[in-house]
């Protein structure tokens, strides 16, 4: 990763000199006049040095540029930041060795159980689900791919009273009788009814082939009935009881959740003797942690804010007070999702007057254009999402922009066919990097960076737009960097850069779960 090379350049340089400890933060300015990359660290050695971040600034810059400057690193202090500009020798060096070169990185030995969607199989899913679904399987398509040990898992609420509703619409109308009034209402009763098969499995079933679409794959499928037949959930009750963590109070059972900072406590066990979801939600994930999984990840939708607190209290009883912290135990509120057709808010579907599905979506827009608008924001923030959008092959489309981007490259380079290029030419093979190639071979060699920071911040949105800005520096780069008329050695170089633009573009659509056409 370059910022991990820089700072390990630096410390080098100045280890005895300054007391640096902990990570030396390295950022990218937003005004590219300041320098490629900048560092508050004489910030941070203020206090210890007892000097102004200003004059630590300039003499660690003095320092440097008498040792590391060369060909390759420019420092300059600006307000006590220390700015960096990295030679376009260094960038043609580190663009080189980008896929040349095995990418370590950091180990951890956390086993992460990362579960998400869980949607209840009575119904279809819709695009909040869908929502859910991108996020959680790019998270762990990035963790993946940073050497975390991940395992996915979907968990069905095949329990419960809504189970018994469920069977019990399908059975109204196999038997030509209304509906009951607590029951499921919507068109997709009529069709269960009209199959001999068990109406539960054919709904989960059709929620599973629904996110095959988008490529939504889970290693588990957890069944909630599971806790029952194992009597995890009484197992784990008797646990809290152990620990005095409840109390009986008018014929049920509390957990003293206000213990741990919740607004109040509350029932495990209702008065007439049966489990609350608050219980059985325990119980699955007291038995998460007993498979052996120390780290936890849970996507959940906006109505579920004010679960978070019980939650993670109940687990950080039972299993440590570790869980109580985000480093531990995440819990990812997804916003809501809005549909459009351009300005014109879309509530229903035009096929069975109902809410529209993610099937629907699915099938409309296709599942590149589904995954990516339902990535691209961080998911704390609500999305509007314009159907009409979605299909346009305009540059006003994100993901057709993208994907263009690449397709443009593959039919550049199928144009120059077989030209001798030797992948290992030094720089000494070509004159400087004009503006817009070293913009664009500094967007590619920060493709780890930018996938480490979403690993670690499990913020996919990152990639995306990281993805996207990647793309508009290759059409700026089009527009202002000829091949086919180029002089030969200017040709070979820009090919070396398409090339390397190429396998970025492909990488990280490749972990998003979208295609990367060669023509479009």
């Amino acid at each position: 990763m370059i910022k991990a090379k820089i700072e390990s350049l630096i410390r080098q340089e100045l280890q005895g000199s300054f007391p640096i400890e902990g990570k030396m933060l390295l950022e990218i300015p937003k005004n590219q006049e300041y320098g490629d990359f900048a560092t508050n660290i004489s910030f941070q050695l203020a206090k210890k040095m007892r000097m102004s971040p200003l004059l630590i600034a300039r003499n660690i810059c003095d320092k440097l540029s008498d040792s590391m400057q060369g060909d390759f690193f420019k420092f300059n202090a600006v307000n006590g930041f220390i700015n960096i500009k990295v030679s376009c020798r260094w960038l043609w060096q580190n663009l080189l060795e980008l896929y040349n070169d095995k990418i370590n990185f950091p180990e951890t030995d956390n086993k992460i159980l990362i579960e998400y969607v869980s949607a209840n199989p009575t119904g279809p899913l819709h695009i909040g689900h869908g929502r859910w679904a991108v996020i959680g399987s790019t998270i762990d398509s990035i963790l993946r791919f940073t050497k975390r040990n991940t395992y996915s898992e979907f968990y069905i609420n095949d329990a419960g009273n809504q189970i018994k509703n469920f069977y019990n619409s399908v059975a109204a109308v196999r038997n030509n009788k209304p509906v009951p009034e607590n029951g499921y209402h919507g068109s997709y009763i009529k069709d269960l009814a009209k199959s001999k098969e068990d109406p539960l499995k054919i709904n989960i079933q059709h929620q599973k082939n629904t996110l095959n679409k988008i490529q939504v794959h889970f290693q588990n499928w957890y069944s909630e009935k599971s806790l029952y037949e194992n009597s995890m959930v009484s197992k784990t009750i008797a646990l809290l009881k152990e620990k005095k963590l409840t109390y009986e109070n008018e014929g049920a059972l509390w957990f003293k959740s206000q213990n741990s900072g919740d607004e109040k406590d509350r029932v495990l066990i209702k008065a007439d003797g049966t489990y609350t979801y608050f219980a059985v939600d325990i119980a699955y994930h007291y038995d998460k942690i007993q498979r052996g999984y120390n780290k936890l990840i849970n996507i959940w939708g906006a109505d579920h804010h004010g679960y978070i607190q019980r939650v993670k209290a109940a687990v950080s009883a039972l299993c440590g007070p570790q869980f109580m912290d985000s480093s531990s135990f995440t819990i990812i509120i997804g916003q809501l999702v809005s549909l459009l057709r351009g300005s014109e808010p879309v509530r229903m579907s035009k096929r069975t007057g109902e809410i529209i599905t993610l099937d629907e979506v699915i099938e409309e827009i296709g599942p590149d254009a589904t995954r990516y608008f339902l990535l691209q924001k961080s998911p704390d923030t609500h999305i509007e999402f314009d159907l009409e959008l979605a299909k346009q092959k305009s540059s006003e489309n994100p993901v057709f922009y993208i994907q263009y981007a690449h397709a443009r490259i593959c039919n550049i380079l199928k144009k120059m066919g077989d030209i001798n290029l030797n992948l290992t030419l030094t720089w000494d093979n070509h004159s400087q990097l004009n503006s817009y190639e070293r913009q664009l071979v500094f967007k590619c060699i920060m493709v780890y960076d930018e996938i480490w920071a979403a690993s670690n911040l499990l913020a996919p949105h990152k990639l995306a737009n990281y993805t996207w800005d990647l793309a508009r520096h290759f059409h700026v780069f089009y527009e202002n960097c000829h091949i086919l008329k180029a002089d030969e050695e200017t040709a070979k170089k820009r090919i070396v850069i398409l090339n390397q633009t190429k396998k970025t573009l492909v990488l990280c659509l490749e972990l998003m779960g979208i295609s990367a056409p060669e023509t479009m």
